[in-house]
């Protein structure tokens, strides 16, 4: 049955029993149904969608469907939630791309459109961080960036750092690998950095020579990358309670040698949130027993990811995809929310399609990606999804919604952004 708040709403992702006790409460306003064929459908009521308990979001679309576009209107929302709400969530957006930093600017080329929505141009307040080595050319750009993160070296284990340089055990930069980082761990806790490293591996005198020194440049290498440090960022400064976190990872995008540095980014953020999360649910649990508030230092977290198949590939292993099953899988118990973008859901591991329980989709016509998400279809759909798309008006933002907890599919189109879209095709006109 659908859920419905009102003649004038519906809300996808909450059970019945929590719209009766919250009501309108800790959603996001997506869009507007959608009641009739062809390309100008009359629009029906509001979709709104529940962020205030853990979900595991899929959102796909073909190359400028609007997928990055859907993204940004949840950010949107998130940004506009009461301060109750707000102060409890923590939201942190991978941008793989280098778009989200529009959200800053309020926008202006559509306020016709949003009118008609009874909406008005507003930026949103995001924080933008980059990789420190990055952050001289963004300002130098003149890009609105907030601050530089870094990684702190220690926190990468000896099977990170293989996957990273791409050697394996059997290797013989491998082998002296695991025991340079085994034996800096012994003698030095969490307290090295690049250079201890480089310094204990030219001391070595159990190697080869070419082997030190192919390893020395890998290292090398990757100092310049301008991502580690011997103190690193603190999670705690990354995951801040009422603030949205742009994460811009495009400055690694398919750069040579570099291949692996977002899903060490994605994986180390990924596995400190998760094991902190843990600790803290249990502090909530023990004030719930109490008769007090569930409340603590460290807020829920979503994570939204573009291009979601880059650190869950279907075919592939890489750092990222292990700590992001587990977010997938066990997420929901110690408050973690996953919202995965991809134009390519048929690269995409399965586990992350099957276990998602809100899936939004804008046009797709590759067979291959359809038939991927066709292994969400639950006994309640009267049809395939191909015949879906068929009927959805070919106009960019319009969307399938499928929701588990309404049993539902709903046709949407996604209502028009606050902020400046800057994910737009790139065009050879200036105007």
């Amino acid at each position: 049955m659908a859920l419905e708040l009102s003649k004038k709403a519906s809300l996808v992702g909450r059970s019945l029993k929590d719209i009766e006790k919250y009501g309108e409460k800790g959603t996001a306003y997506l869009g507007k149904v959608v009641m009739s064929s062809g390309e100008r459908p009359v629009l029906g009521r509001k979709i709104l969608c529940d962020i205030a308990k853990p979900h595991v979001m899929l959102i796909c679309g073909k190359r400028g469907g609007g997928k990055s576009y859907t993204l940004s209107v949840l950010l949107e929302e998130f940004a506009r939630q009461p301060m109750d709400i707000r102060k409890r969530i923590s939201v942190i957006a991978i941008d793989t791309v280098g778009i989200f930093w529009t959200l800053k600017i309020a926008n202006k080329l559509e306020t016709k459109e949003l009118q008609k929505w009874d909406l008005k141009p507003d930026r949103t307040n995001v924080r933008v961080l980059v990789p420190k080595g990055k952050l001289a050319f963004y300002r130098k750009k003149k890009l609105p960036v907030d601050d530089a993160f870094t990684i702190k070296t220690s926190e990468l284990d000896v099977t990170e750092w293989l996957a990273l340089f791409k050697l394996t055990w059997k290797d013989a930069e491998g082998i002296l690998l695991t025991r340079i980082i085994e034996d800096l761990k012994e003698q030095l806790g969490t307290l090295y950095g690049i250079d201890e490293i480089i310094t204990a591996i030219m001391k070595d005198t159990d190697s080869e020579n070419n082997a030190r020194k192919a390893l020395v440049n890998r290292f090398r290498v990757s100092e310049s990358w301008g991502l580690f440090e011997k103190e690193g960022t603190r999670i705690k400064e990354i995951a801040k309670a009422g603030e949205i976190t742009i994460i811009d990872v495009s400055a690694y995008r398919q750069a040579i040698g570099m291949e692996g540095t977002r899903d060490i980014i994605v994986g180390l953020l990924g596995k400190k949130l998760f094991e902190e999360r843990m600790l803290y649910r249990k502090e909530e649990e023990v004030k719930l027993t109490e008769g007090l508030k569930r409340e603590s230092e460290m807020p829920i977290i979503w994570m939204l990811i573009d291009e979601a198949h880059m650190f869950m590939p279907k075919d592939e292993d890489n750092i990222a995809l292990h700590v992001l099953l587990e977010w997938v899988r066990v997420g929901r118990q110690p408050g973690l929310s996953l919202v995965l973008a991809t134009q390519r859901p048929n690269k995409l591991h399965p586990d992350a399609i099957s276990q998602c329980d809100l899936f939004i989709s804008h046009r797709m016509t590759s067979q291959p990606d359809i038939e991927a998400v066709s292994q969400l279809r639950p006994s309640y759909l009267h049809q395939n999804f191909d015949k879906y798309y068929q009927e959805m008006p070919k106009a960019k933002g319009y969307a399938l919604i499928l929701d588990d907890n309404t049993e539902k599919l709903w046709m949407v189109k996604i209502r028009p952004r606050f902020s400046w879209d800057g994910g737009v095709t790139a065009t050879a006109f200036t105007d």
